[in-house]
């Protein structure tokens, strides 16, 4: 490396994905059909403990469940003199250019450090994210128009609602490089997951796995549901005993479309 080349860190190759890029929609669909909290479940079985977005809650709770890889905006503290040249734009704004590029199907992702009591987005961003058919947003930020975003069809999870502006406190210096949102390393192209409950981040490489095992886990779910309001201990059916199990493997044989 000459001195006049910038040094760049080596990628961290398949663990980590390295860009936004489409879900697959086979797979998509597999997510979708499971709850939040079932993947947060599982990733939680497989040694993946900080997957889910704590502290950050759905603007509406009615909106269907979202899929999608992850675009995702890093913001630091503001710096007064490049806010001042943004606002005379005589800087660029890389808070809307990020945007402007987000890619149609992605969930964007923007991790500030953890601003609920300030806004990142209002109801005209939110118009010019659903014209870019945008899935979804996770923000650790507030969203200002909170009541008309909430009507709208692009489903938001956040951090609160507040009307003052982001530029008061931070602004976004990159797009599409891993970020930190509420204790959750998010990688451009990891995939995140939504619903009335939060969202969730899967490792773009462990995706299908986690897809196969919270469909198993619903459907041992379901069974033991089932058991219980039979009046079976909680003790016995969950986690399921022995006994429980065998039974499960009979009512699957038994009902191969369950």
């Amino acid at each position: 490396m000459t001195s006049d080349e910038p040094f760049r860190l080596p990628p961290l190759g398949t663990l980590a994905s390295a860009t936004c890029q489409p879900v697959e929609p086979a797979l998509r669909d597999r997510l979708l059909a499971v709850s939040v909290p079932t993947l947060s479940a599982v990733m939680f079985q497989m040694g993946l403990h900080t997957r889910f977005f704590r502290g950050l809650r759905p603007l509406d709770a009615g909106k269907p469940r979202f899929c999608g890889a992850a675009w995702t905006l890093r913001a630091i503290p503001v710096r007064e003199d490049i806010r001042a040249a943004m606002a005379a734009r005589t800087a660029p704004s890389l808070n809307r250019l990020a945007l402007d590029a987000a890619p149609a199907g992605c969930v964007v992702a923007c991790g500030s450090g953890g601003h609920p009591d300030i806004s990142f987005m209002g109801d005209i961003m939110t118009t010019a994210l659903i014209a870019r058919q945008v899935a979804g947003v996770v923000l650790d930020l507030g969203v200002s128009d909170a009541s008309l975003v909430a009507g709208m069809a692009l489903p938001v999870v956040c951090a609160g609602r507040d009307a003052v502006s982001s530029f008061a406190a931070v602004m976004v210096v990159g797009c599409n490089e891993a970020v930190g949102i509420q204790g959750v390393a998010v990688f451009p192209g990891d995939i995140i997951v939504g619903d009335a409950d939060g969202a969730v981040c899967l490792p773009r490489h462990l995706a299908d796995e986690i897809a196969t095992r919270a469909a198993e886990q619903e459907r041992l779910e379901r069974f033991v549901i089932a058991r219980v309001r039979t009046g079976v201990p909680i003790d016995v059916a969950y986690p399921p005993d022995e006994a429980t199990m065998a039974a499960y493997r009979e009512w699957l044989a038994s009902e191969p479309s369950a």
